[in-house]
């Protein structure tokens, strides 16, 4: 009787045991799985905070971009000698709310192309000749210092030889590039026949 009696108390015993060790595994399963889910959490949490960031550099650089910006104030206006274009001559302002652009040489990049030529970069210095035979940019109203701001007219001059190759008729372009900001082109199309001076707005 006595044996017998022992028999179920061990059995109960090792079920007792059983469930004590399932109760830890499912607990250590458990933490693993809190520690785990908190790490993808952070990140998760930390990516969103980087591609915010990010965002909001390329937002920013965006709107610098588009911040400084020029237009054309008044005509284009051409002038031509014997026949042939001698210079081209553009008036710039800073267009409204706009930041200061930089008009140095070296800074400011102006391009220009027509029909027959192409030229990266025409401004690598002013032209201090009167007749003008390369660019000339010079501020006409404003503080006298070197960047274009809101109210200030500044005028572009261009007097290079590639502008004997035009004939009536001939469209060219002009690219104003400022060091930051957006382009300015200009674009025209030449008369059927050149007078001395030609408005060509």
């Amino acid at each position: 009787m006595v044996a017998m009696g022992k028999t179920p108390f061990k059995t109960n015993d090792a079920k007792r045991k059983k469930k004590g060790l399932t109760g830890l595994e499912t607990a250590i399963i458990l933490i693993a799985f809190v520690v785990v889910a908190a790490a993808f959490a952070f990140a998760v949490l930390n990516m969103g905070f980087f591609t915010t960031q990010k965002s909001s550099e390329v937002m920013q650089a965006g709107l610098e971009e588009t911040l400084s910006s020029i237009e054309i104030a008044g005509s284009v206006i051409a002038r031509s000698s014997s026949g042939q274009i001698s210079n081209i001559t553009i008036y710039v302002k800073s267009a409204v709310g706009k930041n200061p652009v930089d008009m140095r040489d070296g800074v400011l990049v102006i391009s220009y192309r027509d029909p027959y030529n192409f030229i990266p970069n025409i401004y690598t210095a002013n032209d201090t000749n009167p007749n003008v035979t390369g660019v000339r940019v010079r501020q006409l109203t404003g503080d006298r210092d070197t960047a274009l701001e809101y109210t200030e007219v500044w005028e572009i001059v261009i007097g290079i030889p590639e502008l004997n190759d035009l004939r009536p008729n001939d469209q060219f372009s002009i690219e104003i590039k400022p060091a930051q900001g957006s382009i300015l082109k200009v674009e025209r199309r030449l008369p059927p026949v050149f007078d001395p001076v030609m408005d060509l707005t």
